[in-house]
């Protein structure tokens, strides 16, 4: 792009005239030059130009705006070492991290495809070392491993298999992975789930049990609706698409539909959903359901964190779990409202750096990330 042109592009970026065609310009343009090797470029033109997509982008200000119960600063920052435009907000302005040298000198890498498939009879297979091909035959099914990782349960034509028959697939922290249950259902694991299920689903109804979070692309069958099991409530469908989030350590379960339509039952009543609402349990033990940006809910399962107004310790939990990390909070530490959109196949120094320019900062001792004011 000549510079001329950049300018103008800037400058049109700066006062929100842009369209759509032009930001995605802007935009690809800054993802090819930052991709060249740093050495390639001197330091100070790459400052100039950063501080330039900085200043274009629409904020008002770019310093701690203090609100009654609630102190955010807003931090934009159109970055590609992740392969997508970051937006991040935290309450704290841009300061260069004191510890940066000692956060990027951890590799601490993503997770990654990993399980255990436990099969009805107590052995263990594990998925990530096993070769790609059949893995595991009983009672008239199949289990094969795909080669992009997937999981898939095939039931012969003359199988007996038994719907008392389960099979459990467990994903540890730092892993993720894919399975299609016998009818069809494709089930995305995420970091620290377990997923137990026959091996053949009966005729009336077909009933899985979840512990961590998934996403379920559910196979339609009228005659024979789909229930997830969760710890005190349960999800129930014919077909659909929904994200459920039942870790323990959360403050409470939360099924995200996308598709079709969800009841979700628990001793405190029942509720239905509609594509585009959240469902969850409030403090004072009573069913709710909000509209919510559904992206923000599966993002995991597209290889992102993505955040709307969460809190600081609800993130680090993520984090926690998929680079299998223990966090320490510094005492005093708030719990910050954050907003971004961050890649999940980064190693976590690079991931910690993006934080870092929104005013957060951590020390790593091991695989212990202390967050600090």
């Amino acid at each position: 792009m000549h510079p001329k042109n950049l300018q103008e592009l800037l400058k049109k970026y700066r006062e929100g005239t842009c369209t759509e065609e032009e930001k995605a310009l802007l935009e690809s343009w800054y993802i090819t030059y930052n991709a060249h090797d740093p050495n390639e470029i001197p330091q100070h033109v790459r400052d100039e130009h950063l501080n330039e997509v900085w200043k274009s982008l629409p904020l008002h200000e770019n310093k701690v705006r203090r609100m009654p119960w609630l102190k955010i600063a807003a931090a934009a920052v159109l970055l590609t070492a992740f392969a997508t435009t970051l937006y991040l907000y935290i309450k704290k302005p841009v300061v260069a991290p004191a510890n940066k040298q000692q956060v990027a000198n951890n590799q601490i890498i993503p997770g990654s495809n990993k399980a255990i498939l436990t099969l009805n009879d107590g052995r263990k297979i594990s998925l990530t070392d096993a070769a790609n091909g059949h893995i595991a035959e009983e009672a008239g099914i199949t289990v094969t491993k795909k080669a992009d990782g997937q999981l898939l349960y095939t039931v012969s034509d003359n199988g007996s298999g038994d719907a008392n028959t389960f099979n459990t697939v467990e994903t540890p922290r730092g892993g993720q992975y894919q399975v299609v249950l016998p009818d069809g259902t494709i089930v995305w694991l995420n970091a620290a789930t377990s997923l137990r299920f026959p091996t053949k689903f009966s005729s009336v109804e077909r009933t899985v049990y979840l512990d961590g979070e998934a996403y379920f692309e559910v196979a339609h069958n009228k005659s024979c609706p789909f229930r997830v099991a969760l710890n005190g409530q349960q999800v129930e469908v014919l077909g659909t698409h929904f994200n459920v989030m039942a870790y323990k350590e959360e403050s409470t379960i939360r099924t995200t539909l996308l598709q079709g339509s969800v009841k979700l039952t628990a001793p405190v009543g029942s509720i239905l959903l509609e594509p585009g609402q959240q469902g969850y349990i409030t403090k004072s033990n009573a069913f709710t359901r909000e509209n919510v940006d559904v992206t923000i809910a599966t993002a995991w399962k597209d290889g992102l964190f993505k955040f709307n107004g969460v809190g600081l310790h609800t993130l680090m939990r993520q984090i926690s779990r998929w680079y299998d990390i223990e966090i320490e909070y510094e005492p005093g530490l708030k719990d910050d409202v954050v907003f971004g959109t961050i890649s999940r196949t980064s190693d976590l120094s690079k991931l910690l750096h993006i934080l870092e320019l929104g005013g957060v900062h951590f020390r790593l001792n091991g695989r212990k990330l202390i967050v600090m004011q």
